[in-house]
């Protein structure tokens, strides 16, 4: 009988509520193929548990020739039950050898699948402990799982080396306890011709500082929260004031790299610093002529002035820089400062400092201390007794603390 049914027009009721007209394909007791009578996709394959019934609404046109010529029992009715319109279950699950039913998901009762999951109640009943336990007796081991202390976001997971022993005692320390040595101006000068009579060339002094006091310009303007292309509020504004001594030469190089990173920057030379004429025309187009031509709003000022040289001239510029600095109230970094023990008037005063290689002992009021990395090794320092080992490890700039008064 499932060949009367082939080429047939018919409506299939499905077990879900859904129906569907189409020309039968093929039928057979567990397998109905349906041909959709839009004939806008392939054909569809439904099994017969998911059939509730079936409807005929047309006969294929060679049944209807032959009822007209020949006498035949009676075409049945439009409703005809055949057996793939009979709802079957699937097939039980089949007993395994290992006591589980195949086609269960670990045994849990198909009632229970589509309830809720209750995550909490079930993370209870598992028992990590015994678990581990199980899987380190099988592997011949007994080491405990519990670990001994919490480790930190910001912790290494690898444990470093033991720390370096140091053969001196220092005025300065970092963050990790590591001493510093403090020197004077003029043991500093001494360490620093004796790195530049071994090969290291001022201007690579000069280039390696001043990249590094831009990257912590960025840093104190907020780093990618501020500096960044998808940032469409008005840039941050860096004032760079410039003289003649080696904190100038560095406040340049800083304004080079600060141009070319969204910053914002107005560069006002105050005293020309030697061999910087290619920089200073590089950045001529962000150069102000005076005092009164800075902005009025600044988010950070590089102090590039405050050297020893210039202080002790003391030139007339310096009240007016004293009194612009003191009305805008922005922070101000200082690189490098060197205060004399008498001057006429205090200096500006930095919020933050960065000392070049080594930390001077005598600095004044210099605020937050930074030691910036210019490549000094431990051979300058010999001609000093200073057995120097590199306190930087990672950075390239590190906060000090001063360890005595």
């Amino acid at each position: 009988m499932s060949a009367d049914y082939q080429g047939a027009h018919v409506r299939v009721q499905l077990t879900n509520g859904e129906s569907m007209e189409g020309i039968v394909s093929s039928l057979t007791s567990s397998l109905l193929s349906l041909t959709p009578a839009d004939r806008r996709s392939s054909k569809i394959d439904l099994f017969s548990y998911e059939v509730a019934d079936l409807e005929i609404l047309d006969l294929k046109p060679s049944q209807k020739e032959s009822s007209s010529s020949s006498p035949s029992p009676p075409l049945p009715p439009s409703r005809k039950p055949v057996s793939i319109m009979k709802r079957q279950s699937p097939p039980p699950p089949v007993e395994r050898h290992d006591g589980r039913k195949k086609g269960s998901a670990f045994s849990v009762p198909v009632s229970r699948i589509d309830t809720d999951f209750d995550f909490a109640s079930s993370n209870k009943l598992f028992q990590k402990d015994e678990i581990f336990d199980e899987w380190r007796a099988q592997e011949g081991g007994n080491v405990s799982h519990h670990n001994p202390e919490k480790i930190k976001p910001s912790e290494m997971v690898l444990r470093r080396s033991p720390v370096r022993t140091f053969t001196f005692s220092g005025e300065f320390q970092t963050d990790e306890k590591i001493p510093v040595v403090g020197l004077s101006l003029s043991r500093r000068i001494a360490v620093f011709k004796n790195a530049i009579n071994s090969g290291l060339s001022y201007s690579h002094v000069v280039s390696v500082a001043g990249m590094a006091m831009a990257q912590m310009t960025i840093q104190l303007l907020g780093g990618t929260c501020r500096v960044n292309p998808q940032n469409h509020n008005k840039p941050p504004v860096a004032v760079v004031l410039v003289s003649s001594g080696d904190g100038g030469k560095v406040a340049l190089t800083a304004a080079l790299h600060l141009s070319q990173h969204s910053v914002s920057v107005q560069v006002l030379v105050l005293d020309k610093p030697q061999g910087c004429d290619g920089m200073l025309n590089v950045l001529s187009k962000y150069l102000v002529q005076s005092v009164s031509c800075l902005p009025a709003v600044v988010d950070i000022i590089i102090d590039g002035i405050q050297d020893r040289n210039t202080l002790l001239r003391w030139p007339g510029w310096l009240d007016s820089i004293i009194d612009w600095t003191e009305e805008s109230a922005a922070p101000l970094l200082a690189i490098d400062p060197q205060h004399p023990n008498k001057l006429p008037r205090t200096p500006p005063v930095a919020k933050w400092s960065c000392a070049l290689g080594a930390p001077l002992l005598s600095q004044g009021n210099v605020g937050r201390l930074f030691l910036m990395d210019i490549g000094l090794f431990p051979s300058a320092f010999q001609d000093q007794d200073i057995a120097y080992t590199s306190p930087f490890f990672d950075k390239f700039v590190i906060p000090l603390h001063r360890t005595t008064s």
